[in-house]
Formats: C-alpha cells, structure tokens, sequence
C-alpha cells in the first residue's frame, strides 16, 4: 500500500450510523450504484433499511466530518444463536475507492457486529455476500474476509452474480 493511501485509510473514522447521516449515505449510494440513481428512491430504501434495527445495521466511514462511504449489514434466518450476517451493500466515493478504506469498513464494522452478538448471547456462524461475477470487490471480499465463491446466479440484477461465503464457526 502507497503512503497516501495509508495516510488516508489512518484518518477515516469508522462509526455506527446515525440518522443524520443518512443524507450522506444516500449521496454515495446514488454515485456508486446504478439502482440508487434516483434519490427519491434511494433515500426510501435507505431510510427502511435504518428503521430495521437491529436487523440491519449501517457504519459509515468518515474522514474529518465527510462520510466516504459506508456498510450495511444484515442478519438473516431469525436472532439465532448462530448467526448468519449479510454483507448486503458497500460502498465508497469514487474519488476515494482503492485507497484501502473498504478494507477498513469491513473490518472494523465487523467487530462491532461480533460485540453485539456477543451481548445477544449468540456468534457468527458466516457472511454471505452477493456481486456481480465482474466486479472487482471480489478480490476485497477474499482478502478481508476470506470468502470464497459458493455459487452463481444467473441474471439476477443487471447480470450474472456469484454468492460468497465467509465461514467463522
């Protein structure tokens, strides 16, 4: 890794989202994927997803008071004692992808996670994520995660996607 990217990745503050950072996170959701082009609709889906705690929980990656991106996870199958959590979306500014800061969001959102298991009384069993079979997060999902490809979807969302899958019990 460069020393800007370091440098930058040193000053981004990972934090549990709040409300009022809800805006911010529409804004990257809107500048990285094609769904969320429509604020309007993306701002509702962000909005629901918030609303489902703890279900479903957002970090933001901030550096000094802008977010640069963001994480939301989501646990599936029920409050189980082992559970299975979603890496549902991930996103950063364009200007600063590959500067190590989604490698950031995910680990760091990721202890979070486990403390709140832990305080449940339940552990993570695995993460699933779901990408598109060309987009290059693969390779971040492996190294930060170690998932593995299970399988492939054919034409789900704007083509083909490949679910993963991180064991940790």
């Amino acid at each position: 890794m460069t020393n800007n990217k370091r440098q930058i990745a040193n000053k981004v503050k990972i934090n549990k989202a709040k409300k009022e950072d809800i805006p911010a996170i529409v804004k990257v959701a809107s500048a990285c994927f094609r769904g969320m082009k429509d604020f309007k609709k993306a701002k509702k889906w962000i909005n629901c997803n918030f609303k489902a705690f703890p279900r479903t929980q957002y970090f933001v990656a901030k550096y000094n008071q802008l977010v640069l991106g963001y994480i939301l996870w989501m646990e599936k199958g029920g409050f189980r004692k082992k559970a299975v959590i979603e890496l549902e979306q991930i996103a950063v500014l364009p200007d600063f992808q590959n500067k190590e800061i989604g490698g950031k969001i995910i680990k760091e959102s990721l202890k979070e996670i486990k403390k709140y298991l832990k305080k449940r009384e339940s552990k993570l069993k695995l993460i699933e994520i779901s990408t598109g079979t060309t987009n290059k997060a693969q390779r971040l999902y492996k190294k930060t995660l170690n998932a593995k490809v299970k399988a492939v979807i054919k034409d789900l969302f704007r083509g083909d996607e490949v679910i993963m899958i991180a064991r940790f019990s």
